[in-house]
C-alpha cells in the first residue's frame, strides 16, 4: 500500500468504520512495513505515514518518552514494530508505547485509584466527612444536601439567612464536586480546598479562595462579579468556564481559560489562554487544554514534562509519597493514562518506555532511573 491508502486506512479506523477487511490490511501493513508497507516511500515518506498513525490512532493509555540522542533518533527513524494495533512504535524523535491495560502483569503492590471523598467544615469548626458514594454537595442557606437531593445527614442544623464560611476539602486521592449557592458549578481536584460563603445574598462580590485545583464554571451575575482568591493571585470573572492549579509543590500557578473571559491580577486572558504566575511576574500563552481538563476527565495528561512533574500528579491522585533514588531520568515523557487504573498499571507503563523503573514500599514509590 501507498502512504495514501495507509492514510485512508487509519482514516476509517480512527472513524470507527473500518471492516475487518480494513483492519487486516491495516495490521498487514505495520507488520510488514519495513518490508514491504514502506517500500518505494523515502525516509521522510515513512515518518509521515507513522505519524499519521499516531495522529488517528487513540490516545489513551499512551506513553511518550523523548529521547534526544541523534543516535536514537535514527533508531527511531528506520525501525517499527507492531504487535497489535497501537501496541507499540517509533515515531520522528520519540519512542511511543501504546499499552491495553488490561495486558499488563498485576503485582502484589497494587494501590487502588482515588475515589470521590472529601469534608466540609462548619463556620463552627465541625467537621463533615461526606458520603463517597455521592459525586457532590449542594450549598444554600436552608441547607447542603447532595447531588441526588439527599440531605447531608449531619448537616441538620444548617438553617441560616447570614453568609458563614464553609470549607470543602479533598485529600490525596480524593474528588469532589461543588454547587454554589448562585449555581456556580466546582470541580475539586484531589488534596485541594475551596473556602466560600453560605450565601452570596447582600454581598458585594461572590468570592471564593482555592488551594489546590479546580475547575469552574461560574454562572453569570453582572451585578455579583465573582472572584477567586489563591495565593499570589485573584481571579475576577463575571460567567465563565476556567480551571485554576495553585498547588504549592508546583512552580507556578496556572490560570487556563475555556469560555468566556478573566481578569488575572489585572492580566485579561482570552479563551485557549493560560497564566503562569511565580514570582517573576505574570505570563500567557496558548493552554493545552487537553492536559489541563485531563484530571477532571479521569485522566492523568502530561505532555514534555519531566518526571517529576508526572509523579507529583501520580502522587496526588493515589496518596503515595514519592522518593528518587540515584540519577534522576532526564527524558521528557508525554502521554494520557486513566486515572480509573491501579498504580501498579500506571508505573508499568511508564516502564515500558525503559526510561525510568520504580520500586513500590508500601505507599512509597521508590524512583530510579
Amino acid at each position: 500500500m501507498n502512504e495514501n491508502e495507509v492514510k485512508e486506512l487509519l482514516n476509517r479506523y480512527r472513524s470507527g468504520i473500518a471492516t475487518d477487511e480494513d483492519k487486516a490490511l491495516l495490521e498487514s501493513w505495520y507488520l510488514n512495513f519495513e518490508e514491504a508497507g514502506a517500500e518505494g516511500l523515502s525516509m521522510e515518506e515513512r515518518l509521515r505515514a507513522v505519524d499519521a498513525a499516531w495522529q488517528f490512532l487513540d490516545k489513551e493509555n499512551t506513553l511518550v518518552s523523548k529521547i534526544k540522542t541523534w543516535q536514537r533518533v535514527a533508531a527511531a527513524a528506520s525501525v517499527l514494530v507492531f504487535l497489535s494495533i497501537g501496541t507499540y512504535f517509533l515515531i520522528n524523535n520519540k519512542a511511543t508505547s501504546i499499552v491495553d491495560t488490561a495486558h499488563l502483569a498485576n503485582t502484589k503492590f497494587d494501590i487502588a485509584p482515588g475515589n470521590n471523598k472529601a469534608s466540609l467544615t462548619m463556620a463552627n469548626g465541625r467537621v463533615l466527612n461526606l458520603s463517597k458514594s455521592q459525586s457532590g454537595v449542594v450549598i444554600s442557606a436552608a441547607k447542603i444536601a447532595y447531588n441526588d437531593g439527599s440531605k447531608v445527614d449531619t448537616a441538620e442544623n444548617h438553617n441560616t439567612t447570614a453568609a458563614e464560611q464553609l470549607t470543602l476539602a479533598t485529600p490525596k486521592g480524593g474528588t469532589y464536586q461543588l454547587l454554589l449557592p448562585d449555581g456556580t458549578k466546582v470541580w475539586l481536584n484531589a488534596a485541594s480546598s475551596i473556602t466560600f460563603p453560605s450565601t452570596f445574598a447582600g454581598l458585594s462580590q461572590r468570592r471564593v479562595e482555592l488551594k489546590g485545583e479546580a475547575y469552574f464554571e461560574v454562572a453569570k451575575n453582572k451585578a455579583l462579579p465573582f472572584r477567586v482568591s489563591s495565593p499570589g493571585q485573584v481571579v475576577e470573572v463575571l460567567g465563565t468556564h476556567f480551571d485554576i492549579n495553585t498547588y504549592a509543590d508546583e512552580p507556578a500557578a496556572k490560570t487556563t481559560l475555556l469560555e468566556g473571559s478573566i481578569n488575572l491580577n489585572n492580566t485579561i486572558l482570552k479563551p485557549g489562554q493560560q497564566a503562569k504566575v511565580t514570582a517573576n511576574g505574570i505570563s500567557v500563552t496558548n493552554a493545552d487544554i487537553d492536559e489541563t481538563m485531563g484530571w477532571k476527565n479521569n485522566y492523568i495528561v502530561f505532555e514534555d514534562e519531566k518526571i517529576e512533574s508526572v509523579m507529583r500528579k501520580i502522587a496526588r491522585w493515589y496518596n503515595v509519597e514519592v522518593v528518587y533514588e540515584g540519577e534522576k531520568p532526564t527524558d521528557d515523557f508525554g502521554g494520557r493514562l486513566s486515572r480509573a487504573a491501579y498504580v501498579s498499571q500506571v508505573l508499568k507503563k511508564l516502564e515500558l518506555t525503559n526510561k525510568v523503573h520504580f520500586k513500590v514500599a508500601g505507599r512509597r514509590i521508590i524512583v530510579t532511573k
